[in-house]
C-alpha cells in the first residue's frame, strides 16, 4: 500500500508548495537522498497528450557535462522551519436486518487511523543570477558525456533540479491502522440458529527519514546545442537536444513523435510518427472522449491478437511490472523500432521475452502491436510503484474489470478537467471494499485525488488528470489482454 514517506511527501508539498504547483513531491525513500540541487533528471516525450512522463535520475550532475569540472556554487538556504503533519480519524457503521419471521442479521464495523510526523526543515534553491555567470563561464564538454549522448539518441529532454525541500535533522514518520468488525445471526430453522463473530485488524508502519533528504524539488529545461542555457519558465514544446533558437522549427519538423491513432489509423490521423505543419495535439481531443478513441484502438489490436500470445504477454508484464527499469528498457526499445524503423538490439529477462514476441525474423518490431505495447509502457511508467504493485496483484486475482470501471466513471464525470469538482460513486461499482486499505481506493488516492468514505465520493483536482488518464489506459488495456475467449 501506500508508503508512510510517499504520503507525508505529498502532504507537505502541497502544504509548502500552494497553489503554484512548482514543487514536485518525491515518489521513494531512495530518491529523496539523491535528488539534490544541480543533479540532472530525464524525462521522456510521452506516449501520449494525456499523461506526462516521471522525472528519472541519470546520476550525473551539471559539473559533469559542463568544463571546467569544477564544483558547483553552494545553493542559497532559507531559514530552517517547522513542519507538522497529522491525521486522525475514525469511522464506523452498523446494519441490521429482520425480515419478517426469519430471523435477524445484524453487524458493525470500525475503521481508525492515525500519522503524525513533525519535522524541521528548509529550502535550497540555486540563485538564478547563477545559471548566467555558469553559463557565460563554463562550456559543454567535448565529447559530449556518454549518458548525455544516449538521452539524445533516445530524444529524452533533460533538467536539472534548481530547488528543494530539505530535512534539517533525522524524522520519525509512523502510521498506524486499525480495522474491527463484529456480526451476529438468529436464523428460526427447526432449531433455532445462532452465531456472531468477531474481528481485529491493526498496522503500524514506522520509517526514519535520514537528514538532509529531500521531500520535493523543482526543475528547470535543459537547452543543449552549440551552447547551453537553462529555461526557468516552462515552455511543453521545448525540447532540450535543440542546435539553436533560430532551428527550432525546422529540428520539430524533423522530430518523430508517437501517436497511437497516427500508427493504427493513419488515414484519419496522418501525423503518424512525424510531426507536421499542425502539432499533434491539436488534432486529439482533450477530453474523455479523445483518450477514450486511444485505448479503444489498442485494445482492439490487442483483442485480435491469438489467445496464446496475449496471456504470454500479460505473464511477461506481470513479471517487470515491479521491475522499473526493465520497463524503462523495454520502453526506449521499442520507441527505437517504431520512431527509427531499425532493428532492435536484444534484452534479458521476461523484458526480452516481451521484445521476442513483438519482432519478426529481421529484427524489426511488429508495427501496430509494438505501438500498442509501447502505449501502455508508457502509462504504466507514469504510475507510483504502489500502484504497480497492486496492478500485479489484480492481475492474478483478474479483479481488473471493476477497477477500470470505477476510474472510467471519475474521468467522465470530472470533465473538464482544468475544474475541481466532486464526483459521487455508485454503490455498484464499490461492493464492500470501499475503505483506505482497499485496492481500489489506494489505486486512485495515488493519482492525488483526495477521496471520501460516507458517502461515497472523489474530490477532483486538475493534477491529477495525467495519473488518472495513464491508469485507465493501464488497466484498460491489460484488462484486454486478460480477457478469455467467448
Amino acid at each position: 500500500m501506500t508508503s508512510a514517506f510517499e504520503k507525508v511527501a505529498k502532504s507537505v508539498t502541497q502544504e509548502v508548495g500552494g497553489s503554484r504547483r512548482d514543487l514536485i513531491p518525491v515518489d521513494s525513500l531512495w530518491n529523496s537522498i539523491t535528488f539534490k540541487p544541480y543533479c540532472l533528471l530525464s524525462r521522456r516525450l510521452s506516449t501520449s497528450w494525456f499523461w506526462k512522463p516521471r522525472y528519472t535520475c541519470v546520476h550525473l550532475s551539471i559539473k559533469d557535462i559542463l568544463e571546467p569540472s569544477a564544483p558547483e556554487p553552494e545553493p542559497e538556504c532559507t531559514d530552517p522551519f517547522k513542519v507538522s503533519d497529522s491525521v486522525d480519524g475514525n469511522i464506523q457503521g452498523s446494519v441490521a436486518l429482520s425480515p419478517m419471521g426469519e430471523g435477524r442479521i445484524s453487524g458493525g464495523a470500525a475503521v481508525s487511523g492515525s500519522s503524525s510526523v513533525s519535522m524541521k526543515m528548509c529550502i535550497l534553491s540555486v540563485n538564478p543570477n547563477i545559471w548566467e555567470i555558469m553559463r557565460r563561464e563554463r562550456h559543454l564538454q567535448q565529447p559530449e558525456n556518454k549518458i548525455l549522448q544516449q538521452l539524445r539518441r533516445r530524444g529524452d529532454d533533460v533538467f536539472v533540479i534548481t530547488k528543494v525541500l530539505q530535512t534539517k535533522e533525522e524524522v520519525p514518520i509512523t502510521d498506524n491502522r486499525s480495522r474491527e468488525g463484529t456480526g451476529q445471526f438468529t436464523l428460526p430453522v427447526a432449531s433455532c440458529l445462532q452465531g456472531e463473530g468477531k474481528g481485529h485488524q491493526s498496522r503500524k508502519k514506522m520509517v526514519t527519514v535520514p537528514a538532509g533528504s529531500v521531500f520535493a524539488f523543482q526543475v528547470a529545461q535543459l537547452l543543449i546545442g552549440s551552447t547551453w542555457d537553462i529555461l526557468l519558465i516552462s515552455d511543453e514544446k521545448q525540447r532540450t537536444f535543440e542546435p539553436s533558437s533560430d532551428h527550432r522549427r525546422e529540428q520539430d519538423q524533423r522530430r518523430p513523435r508517437f501517436s497511437l491513432l497516427g500508427v493504427l489509423k493513419p488515414r484519419s490521423h496522418p501525423y503518424a510518427l512525424v510531426s507536421g505543419k499542425i502539432p499533434e495535439e491539436e488534432v486529439i481531443r482533450k477530453d474523455f472522449r479523445g483518450l477514450y478513441a486511444e485505448v479503444k484502438a489498442g485494445a482492439s489490436v490487442l483483442a485480435s491478437l491469438e489467445m496464446e500470445l496475449r496471456q504470454q504477454l500479460l505473464v511477461d508484464i506481470g513479471r517487470i511490472l515491479l521491475d522499473q527499469p526493465s520497463l524503462e528498457a523495454l520502453e526506449t526499445s521499442l520507441q527505437q523500432g517504431l520512431c527509427s524503423g531499425g532493428q532492435v538490439e536484444p534484452l534479458e529477462g521476461p523484458a526480452g521475452c516481451i521484445l521476442q514476441r513483438l519482432q519478426l525474423n529481421s529484427g524489426h518490431v511488429v508495427r501496430r502491436t509494438s505501438a500498442t505495447i509501447f502505449y501502455l509502457l508508457g502509462a504504466l511508467n507514469v504510475l507510483t510503484e504502489t500502484q504497480r504493485q497492486l496492478l500485479a496483484k489484480a492481475l492474478e486475482m483478474t479483479v481488473l474489470s471493476k477497477q477500470l470501471e470505477l476510474v472510467e466513471h471519475v474521468l467522465k464525470q470530472s470533465t473538464p478537467w482544468k475544474e475541481k469538482c466532486s464526483v459521487s460513486l455508485p454503490s455498484r461499482l464499490l461492493g464492500d471494499s470501499w475503505h483506505e486499505e482497499a485496492p481500489t481506493w489506494v489505486l486512485l488516492e495515488e493519482c492525488s485525488l483526495r477521496l471520501q468514505m460516507e458517502p461515497p465520493q472523489v474530490h477532483w483536482e486538475p493534477t491529477s488528470q495525467s495519473p488518472t488518464c495513464a491508469l485507465y489506459a493501464s488497466l484498460a488495456l491489460l484488462s484486454c489482454l486478460g480477457q478469455k475467449p467467448h
